[in-house]
């Protein structure tokens, strides 16, 4: 999807258009899906994404209002936060219920066990953050492969939500590859 196309499918989703809304959904589903996997335990992924789906809709598309630019890639990133936010309150919302419903103590850990604790989450955020930073140094066309690779996106489904031909995805991503592997070579340097 290019730039200009996500700011006119938005466009479209704020003007109620359904079909607009589908390809929304078809668009995104498996980004806010990823999103809350990482945060929810496996039984409430599938209701946490339809209440991420819920709050963006909601009071007339208020969050997707909220997104003023017109690149992919940052709405890609806005809706990531969207959905790590929603899912962090579903998280503390079913662990609220459990302990009022006397859930016993070994369940509720081995819920809190299967997500990451907050130390790993802020070095995994902190890698994250310089990665992105690292990004900056890569034109734009490189750097948007790069971030949907990132998003877990297969090379087919980038040249499609480019669309460019697949061996363009596959050269650009060789490029960026490239890039990166000059930008940590010239950090190591230093």
């Amino acid at each position: 999807m290019k730039d200009k196309n996500i700011r006119k499918l938005l466009d479209s989703c704020l003007l109620g258009e359904a079909t607009a809304w589908r390809e929304f959904i078809k668009n995104f589903h498996r980004l806010i899906s990823g999103s809350s996997a990482h945060f929810v335990p496996s039984s409430e992924i599938e209701d946490t994404v339809q209440l991420v789906y819920m709050r963006l809709a909601e009071n007339d598309y208020h969050l997707l209002r909220k997104f003023k630019g017109d690149s992919y890639p940052a709405f890609i990133v806005y809706l990531n936060e969207i959905a790590k936010n929603i899912s962090l309150s579903q998280t503390r919302s079913i662990r609220r219920i459990e302990f009022r419903e006397g859930l016993t103590l070994d369940l509720s850990l081995d819920i809190l066990d299967e997500r990451k604790g907050q130390e790993d989450t802020y070095f995994e955020w902190e890698e994250k953050r310089e990665f992105y930073e690292k990004l900056e140094g890569v034109d734009e066309v490189h750097r948007e492969i790069i971030i949907l690779r990132l998003k877990g996106y297969k090379f087919k489904e980038i040249a499609s939500i480019l669309e460019v031909p697949i061996g363009t995805v596959l050269a650009r991503a060789n490029r960026a590859k490239e890039k990166i592997k000059k930008i940590l070579e010239k950090e190591i340097k230093h």
